[in-house]
């Protein structure tokens, strides 16, 4: 619990970038899923 503590700024920062990771890698599958599909037509 101290170590959360002492190091709360690189815990919050670590939390941010997993969940931008998570919001954004659905977008841009979605998008080569998009851009897969328009060229097989």
């Amino acid at each position: 619990m101290s170590w959360i503590q002492q190091n709360l700024e690189w815990a919050v920062g670590l939390l941010l970038v997993g969940i931008i990771v998570l919001f954004f890698f659905p977008l841009l599958l979605g998008y080569q899923l998009k851009e897969e599909e328009d060229s097989n037509d």
